[in-house]
């Protein structure tokens, strides 16, 4: 397999003065790699940009009254010479960068002042991801992220190289984890591997003979970022986007509340000290706040399409920032289904998921699945996700809980009257093969967390909650937790010992190997746990 960018030996040179030429990487035979020749231009213009932030700042007024063609002339060549130093420091590290992936992992090179390595071990890699920001974007450039299992922000980004060629790093990346034994750059070990690569070679083609069979074919493919292979999952319009956006009073509500709080502190100011721009600046990260959020918002949906792949749920998103990765069903920890008010007559919901070892991208620290689904969306996207609820009918139960009102569901809700909003909104329901949580008021939200992925239970005990005779109860999964407040003591104490024994086995003893796999992307379910283990 091709791989971007080599990194070749020069021709012997005996002076002083000649470079190293990049080392193979000890212990094993891969050669390293540079990335492309222009990202010192890619990431240099941040040092300018933020040099210009910190310098005008606090003094853009003292410096809009004080303006002479003199001083600016003097401001652009102070800011040419900054240019110029960025993009040399910016260089020099490029070139000391390199990286390699070999049958062991992936390890990258950084620093010419102090040097640092990192590695990510095959068995560690969860997933691949492809990163376009604007800028490399419009330079046909990308960022790989490796995703690697750990706390925190685990992962090693390669920035960046050619799009096509960061499409053939995934492939190769993701063929190392999979089947280790072999060589990179080889699919034929692993079957699955293999049919990516030839799907991926196919597609690759097919936007070759693009041009020969139409504009639109090839328009297609360049929108989507080559996520066309696959059966297709989900794929969000523009207008569902916009029209769930209008729908969404909450974000509505936001929108028009800090609009309204910005004009009415800039005319408040205006009203007491007359208009400056001294008056103006303050305000100004609130200014830019409102619009960032919005454009948050569109970038989460925009161009959303997730294909079932043999290494997971593909997904691609974004407008001027492009995204691309996948997700393994085996990598997911808790799964919310959110559904505004608006959002029930056409039946949309949201899914968002929390899976282990991966940087977060939304707002609430999760990890945006479906950003707004129809009915058939949903049942694909957990078909593929989600491992099964132990009910004679998942999709229905779902349904119930996500449309029911509260006092209709069948679970668990706190017994305290003083609690009036929660006993009629809150609810948790125990199942065979998940923990289901019910929310809400006017946006109702069903947390699933699957019970072979519980870690640590703590039952939190006070005054008042003797008072009243209820208890909390927290559950916690890798990355995310989950909160039962004011439930009956009996009903905490019983609800901590089933899922105590399914931490202590579901968890501990049994082969991940065969832990509950959603039926669509696993093939036929494992059988729910045992009946002594059952609610």
């Amino acid at each position: 397999m091709s791989t971007p960018d080599p990194v070749t030996a020069p021709p012997p040179d005996t002076s002083p003065e000649a470079p190293e030429a990049p080392s193979i990487e000890p212990g094993t035979s891969a050669p390293r790699h540079r990335t492309h020749p222009i990202t010192p231009l890619v990431s240099g213009w941040k040092i300018i940009v933020g040099a210009i932030a910190v310098a005008t700042a606090q003094n853009i007024a003292r410096l809009l009254e004080d303006f002479t063609l003199t001083r600016a002339l003097v401001a652009l060549g102070v800011l040419a010479v900054a240019l110029v130093i960025a993009v040399a420091v910016s260089t020099l590290s490029w070139w000391f960068t390199t990286y390699a992936v070999d049958a062991e992992g992936v390890s990258l090179h950084t620093g010419w002042i102090s040097r640092s390595r990192e590695f990510a071990p095959r068995v560690r890699i969860e997933s691949v991801s492809v990163e376009r920001p604007l800028l490399a974007r419009l330079l046909g450039l990308a960022k790989v992220r490796v995703e690697v299992a750990g706390a925190g922000d685990s992962y090693l980004d390669i920035e960046y190289v050619r799009s096509a060629d960061a499409e053939r790093l995934r492939r190769e990346i993701l063929t190392v984890a999979q089947s280790p034994e072999e060589s990179p750059g080889s699919a034929a070990h692993d079957p699955a591997a293999g049919e990516e690569q030839t799907a991926a070679d196919a597609g690759d083609a097919q936007a070759a003979q693009a041009p020969r069979d139409g504009v639109a074919a090839r328009m297609h493919q360049v929108l989507y970022d080559g996520v066309t292979d696959g059966e297709l999952i989900a794929q969000v319009p523009t207008q569902r986007l916009i029209h769930a956006l209008l729908r969404d009073v909450g974000f509505v509500i936001g929108i028009l509340a800090g609009v309204g709080g910005v004009l009415l502190a800039i005319g408040l100011a205006i009203w007491q000290d007359g208009f400056s721009f001294a008056v103006i600046v303050p305000l100004a990260p609130v200014v830019i706040a409102v619009p960032k959020y919005v454009l948050g918002r569109i970038e989460a949906g925009w161009g959303f399409v997730s294909r079932s792949t043999d290494g997971g749920l593909r997904m691609r998103r974004g407008l001027l920032n492009t995204r691309t990765d996948n997700i393994a069903p085996g990598r997911i920890q808790s799964l919310e289904l959110h559904r505004p008010l608006l959002w029930r007559s056409p039946g949309w919901t949201a899914v968002n998921a929390t899976v282990a070892g991966m940087a977060e991208l939304g707002e609430d620290g999760d990890r945006p699945v479906l950003p707004v689904g129809t009915r058939e969306e949903l049942a694909a996207t957990l078909g593929h996700l989600a491992a099964p609820l132990g009910t004679d009918d998942d999709l229905a139960t779902l349904e119930h809980l996500l449309t029911a009102p509260a006092r209709q569901i069948d679970g668990l809700r706190t017994p305290v009257p003083l609690y009036w909003i929660a006993r009629r909104t809150e609810v948790a329901v125990l199942l065979p093969g998940a923990l289901l949580l019910r929310s809400g008021i006017f946006t109702r939200r069903v947390q699933i967390i699957p019970r072979e992925r519980i870690q640590q239970l703590s039952v939190g005990d006070g005054p008042l909650t003797r008072r009243f005779g209820v208890l909390d109860l927290t559950v916690e999964v890798a990355g995310d937790s989950a909160m039962l407040t004011n439930l009956a003591r009996a009903d905490v104490l019983a609800l901590h010992a089933t899922l105590s024994r399914d931490a202590a086995t579901l968890r501990r003893y049994s082969d991940r190997e065969h832990w509950p796999r959603p039926v669509l992307a696993g093939g036929p379910p494992v059988p729910t746990p045992p009946a002594e283990m059952a609610p």
